[in-house]
């Protein structure tokens, strides 16, 4: 309830900060702020992988009688500054070698892609030395904490942007300074709460272990390789789209790109809440309530992911024009094939925290890997065939699904979790409640209204018949008493 409360009022000051940026920067600064962002990306992967691997040896630490979680904390706190600086180094090489020889940017905007390319990278390194601090936060439960970090942040931007549409000079430049800046602090915030509650855990010391880290090396080289193609994928496609269509079409990406932000963190945020319980009951060898935690998850995390797909799918030309005041050429097409890679993503859920408790990573991740790489030949082949843009979402989300069914197969040959389970608690239901909703919506359509008000009052009925549809169709009776009780016990407390 706390991550979504938080996330929610984030998604409401972001899509506002989304308008403002894009308004005052104009399309083709927002491409090209976005285009950069995705170089620098494709250095960043690592940070992802890397909180992972953190989080993952906390945990199991966690979950032993007599586990040394400082001695972890060590270990990954010496890999992350190490892979810090290495990127540092790749970044400066390719990344600048990049900006110079194929970024196609207007003319005159050379020395602000290199402006944004530098202050952005030296972030995210800064951002990798403080993976670990943070990831003690989801180790520990501890989301009121982040909660307000990250909603303080989000305010400040916004305070920030807002000063900007006044502000007169080079503003893309200051935009990427800006964000920056409230990012680092955000960061040193942690470290200090890190220091004053959790002391004993992030002391300094040098952990002489090889055998440690080797092991954490091990398991995060095989999630570097899966980041580095999820990155490759999503920040390949930016500049695939600016090679063949330039920054204006970027523009238009880069709002998708912000819706899929915010409905992704649907999915994610539950999927990770639960992550620190699953590999804790993994690691103590309780396979029976790891089983149980897993299935609902993957059940919770689709129906989340329903109460923004539906209404958004079926108003998404209405919410572009009421949250931009000039909507990109495109952005329609982008933002409904965005929301279906959300939602095939959502169906995932519970998995990948089982899959990283097992430590037994490296099929999973190679296979993934492979997918997400094949993407972008196959996506630079369809535009060379003269494909619209926002065909290469739609191929992400046959990939997607793909990836999906092999995933079950593995869990199953592997790990021996019995994925028939998983898919009679977590998908029957869901598919029950998409042909409800998928007729609701088509008839809805059917009428013959077009007003402003109408749009809206559509947009509220279809998240009340997704509502209802969850409610009473997706959970059991049980599950509908222990979330009204569970929720009346809070608000009461």
């Amino acid at each position: 309830m706390i991550v979504y409360g938080n996330m929610f009022l984030c998604a409401l000051i972001g899509l506002y900060t989304s308008r403002l940026i894009l308004d005052t920067l104009g399309v083709s600064d927002f491409g090209l702020f976005n285009v950069v962002g995705g170089i620098v990306g494709l250095f960043t992967f690592i940070f992802g992988s890397l909180s992972a691997t953190t989080i993952r040896y906390i945990n199991v630490e966690m979950g032993k009688e007599q586990g040394d979680v400082n001695k972890v904390f060590n270990v990954c706190l010496a890999i992350h500054v190490g892979v810090a600086l290495l990127i540092l180094l790749l970044a400066e090489i390719g990344g600048i070698y990049y900006i110079h020889h194929y970024l196609k940017v207007d003319p005159g905007k050379e020395a602000d892609a290199m402006f944004i390319f530098q202050v952005t990278i030296i972030a995210s390194c800064i951002g990798i030395t403080n993976v670990p601090y943070s990831s003690l936060f989801n180790a520990h439960e501890n989301f009121i904490f982040g909660t307000i970090v990250g909603l303080g942040t989000k305010l400040l931007q916004l305070g920030l942007i807002v000063w900007l549409v006044f502000y007169n000079g080079n503003k893309v430049r200051a935009y990427s300074l800006m964000m920056t800046l409230s990012s680092m602090l955000s960061m040193f915030i942690t470290y200090v709460y890190c220091r004053n509650y959790w002391p004993d855990i992030i002391k300094l010391r040098l952990v002489k272990d090889r055998n440690l880290y080797k092991e954490a090396l091990v398991f995060n080289n095989y999630n570097i390789l899966s980041t580095l193609a999820l990155m490759g994928r999503t920040q390949g496609s930016s500049l695939l789209i600016n090679f063949f269509f330039g920054t204006t079409v970027n523009g238009a990406f880069g709002v998708a790109k912000s819706v899929e932000s915010y409905v992704l963190g649907l999915g994610s945020n539950f999927d990770g809440a639960s992550s620190p319980q699953i590999t804790q009951n993994y690691s103590a060898g309780n396979m029976e309530r790891t089983t149980y935690l897993v299935c609902k998850i993957g059940k919770y995390c689709i129906f989340i992911m329903m109460l923004a797909f539906f209404p958004l799918i079926a108003e998404m030309d209405f919410v572009l024009n009421l949250w931009l005041k000039e909507v990109p050429e495109g952005a329609l097409a982008f933002c409904n094939m965005t929301l279906l890679v959300a939602f095939v993503a959502s169906t995932g859920g519970g998995i990948i925290p089982l899959i990283n408790a097992s430590g037994r990573i490296g099929k999973f991740k190679i296979t993934f890997s492979t997918l997400m790489i094949l993407c972008i030949p196959l996506g630079y082949w369809l535009f060379k065939k003269g494909a619209p843009a926002y065909w290469l979402i739609g191929l992400f989300a046959a990939i997607d699904a793909i990836w999906r069914v092999i995933q079950l197969f593995y869990l199953k040959k592997d790990l021996h979790f019995s994925s028939k389970t998983y898919i009679r608690e977590s998908y029957w239901p869901a598919l029950k409640i998409i042909a409800i909703m998928t007729a609701v919506i088509f008839s809805t359509s059917r009428l013959p209204f077009d007003s402003a008000p109408w749009h809206a009052c559509r947009f509220v009925f279809v998240f009340a018949a997704t509502v209802l549809s969850i409610a009473f169709i997706g959970l059991t009776r049980q599950e509908r008493y222990r979330v009204i009780t569970s929720i009346k016990e809070h608000f009461i407390r």
